[in-house]
């Protein structure tokens, strides 16, 4: 009958029942041993708790909520997994008023420690199961009433409270945790991962590693987040989720003990408005799901940027670097370096003959030794220790956690793995190129372009040898797409051509054209010029495309760059046809008092070219960086042009 109820939603026949039955509260009602609070706590029902624990006599209140289930969960563990802190509080008072707070506290408070230090199957507390789930609000109210809370750091595994935080990717319970113990932020799990580890593994949680279109980013940047607050025990549980991110300069008058009044007063005077913006945000998330989604994608990142900060304090793992023997570089072994030039102990050429292994694949940038991590929480294979958070963020691209480690510890960029692979193998290996030009390769010392690794490869080396795939599938689209627009852009030539000798309404007894006169004529033969110049040089730039040497260096910036330049040229070329089109229709039909006429064929001139720009927008988006950047150069390296006013520059 109850669990009947249950499933047809009547939750007041199922408090009806045990009002006329009171004896089976203490009955499972499914296969996990479940009982009727344990419905109602995990039910989120806190009206049908209430109305049950008031049936449950007074000496056996503590056996209904210490009762567990098959996995081992008491009543405290289902409401922790709920969020719902209401609920909690009802279990609480039912305890107090029991036991009567006022006479005997003490046992009261013996009763509220031993039921949130029931461990389920997994050895997991109500508190650590809510940290688990990321619900904040319960494992700040739980944290109040334990009395030792490092005793609900760990569970069966060993696996700590803060590493299973950060693998639920609950930023903001993580940073909170960090002001109870910072010693949790060194701590080691599974395969010596620490949870700056797993973070260097969540290019998601992170604004570099996500990639938006234009008007997702432009979102992203209005987006409001609050005021940064510190995290304090004694604040209401009613506050907004977003209220919780941490600055790093709050944190550290947190942990020095300073500033407290001045947070509290900030705290009041920014709250108002904090709440106003949250409502209005909380309004737009709920009528654009697009907005909700930035929205928490905005927090995600700035709680994890805040928690990285933190950690990052702590971290000391690129200290721990490998230090190669009787050798202050690998430049390669004796063997291999005998069969090539060597001045003064560099080798000259692009690669050299090298052993038997030189030509075996490398496997540690690729997904191998201690660069492959595909388990968060392992970090590396069970054989190989694993790469450090900075050469694991170089090799995801996360550029937030590298620049914060190079800034915070400097020396790191020197740090070699166990298998003699610095920083600059593993931001080449992996293509994040980004990170090697805006940093890497402005700190490194110049002989690390030299340095080898131990399957005897160079930076330079390793990264042609893993890309040779992706390098001769740009080879291949490249010409194929020069191939297309070329023949493309010969045949709007030819189309022009015969368009200027055509001349629209033919020419007079004298040989000049009929239209010439007109300044729609004088129009068509400027579109027509146009068309074909810029048809004409964009056969060329796809014909140098097609005659070179498709060399890795060409694709970096050269090939890029005549792609852009080709393609504009073609665009011009169109657009400037279907202008010429509309000239000529406009010469051979006068239809002056008809402008609906007149702006129906302007708008079927320009269809194809819409169409075309926007197909291809995304290409000029990049076409136009590269000659921002390039007018950048030109303007730095010709002092005179300086002079010019700032709006040119710009």
């Amino acid at each position: 009958m109850p669990y009947q109820a249950v499933l047809n939603g009547d939750w007041l026949g199922m408090a009806k029942f045990y009002e006329k039955y009171p004896g089976h509260l203490f009955d499972s009602l499914t296969v996990d041993g479940d009982t009727a609070l344990d419905i109602a706590a995990y039910g989120e029902r806190t009206e049908l708790l209430t109305c049950l624990l008031s049936l449950i006599p007074n000496d056996r209140v503590f056996e209904a909520l210490s009762k567990k289930n098959t996995h081992g969960n008491s009543i405290l563990h289902e409401v922790a997994a709920t969020d719902k802190v209401e609920a909690a509080k009802i279990l609480f008072r039912k305890l107090q008023w029991v036991y009567g707070q006022d006479k005997v506290g003490e046992n009261n408070m013996a009763h509220l420690r031993e039921l949130l230090e029931y461990r389920n199957q997994l050895g997991e507390t109500s508190l650590y199961r809510a940290v688990a789930l990321g619900h904040f609000k319960m494992a700040k109210f739980l944290a109040a009433y334990v009395e030792d809370i490092r005793d609900h750091f760990h569970r069966n595994d060993h696996m700590s409270i803060l590493h299973i935080a950060v693998i639920g990717q609950h930023f903001e319970t993580a940073a909170w945790l960090l002001t109870k113990d910072k010693t949790l932020g060194t701590k080691k799990g599974a395969y010596d991962t620490t949870c700056l580890h797993l973070l260097a593994k969540m290019p998601s949680a992170f604004k570099s590693s996500c990639h938006m279109r234009k008007m997702e980013d432009q979102l992203y940047n209005c987006t409001w987040l609050p005021s940064p607050y510190h995290y304090d025990d004694n604040d209401d549980d009613d506050h907004d989720e977003t209220d919780l991110t941490l600055s790093s300069q709050l944190m550290e008058d947190l942990e020095s003990g300073q500033g407290s009044s001045n947070l509290r007063q900030s705290k009041k005077h920014q709250s108002a408005i904090s709440r106003l913006h949250c409502a209005i945000w909380r309004v737009l998330a709920k009528e654009w799901p697009s907005i909700d989604r930035i929205w928490k994608m905005k927090r995600t990142h700035a709680s994890a940027l805040n928690l990285t900060k933190m950690l990052v304090k702590m971290d000391t793992t690129w200290a721990d670097s490998f230090k190669a023997q009787e050798k202050t570089i690998f430049l390669g072994r004796a063997d291999s370096l005998a069969g090539n030039d060597v001045v003064g102990g560099v080798e000259l050429g692009k690669g050299g003959k090298g052993s038997g292994k030189e030509e075996q694949s490398s496997s540690t940038t690729g997904g191998g030794k201690g660069g492959g991590v595909t388990d968060p929480e392992e970090g590396c294979e069970r054989n190989r220790e694993p790469y450090t958070p900075l050469l694991i963020a170089a090799s995801e691209g996360i550029e937030e956690i590298f620049d914060e480690i190079l800034d915070v510890h400097p020396q790191a960029i020197e740090h070699v793995s166990k298998d003699e692979e610095n920083i600059l193998h593993v931001a080449i290996g992996h293509r994040q190129r980004e990170i090697f030009r805006r940093r890497v390769q402005k700190i490194i010392p110049p002989h690390y372009v030299i340095h080898r690794n131990n399957d005897n490869k160079t930076a330079d080396e390793l990264f042609k040898l893993n890309h040779a795939d992706l390098h001769m599938k740009a080879q291949k689209w490249t010409k194929e797409t020069s191939q297309s627009c070329s023949a493309v852009a010969v045949l709007v030539a030819t189309v022009v051509f015969a368009a200027a000798y055509t001349v629209p309404g033919g020419n007079d007894q004298k040989g000049q054209p009929v239209f010439l006169n007109s300044p729609f004529f004088l129009f068509f033969t400027v579109m027509d010029v146009v068309s074909l110049a810029s048809s004409l040089t964009s056969v060329v730039t796809f014909l140098s495309i097609l005659t070179s040497p498709f060399e890795l260096e060409d694709f970096h910036r050269s090939l890029p760059t005549k792609l852009m330049i080709g393609f504009s040229l073609l665009f011009f070329s169109v657009t400037a046809t279907m202008l010429s089109f509309t000239a000529t229709i406009l010469l051979i039909i006068r239809l002056k008092r008809r402008r609906w006429t007149s702006t129906l064929i302007y708008t079927a001139a320009f269809l194809p070219v819409a169409v075309f720009a926007l197909m291809q927008f995304h290409l000029y988006v990049q076409f136009t960086k590269g000659v921002h950047s390039l007018l950048k150069k030109i303007f730095k390296r010709v002092p005179i042009l300086n002079l010019l006013p700032r709006f040119f520059k710009a």
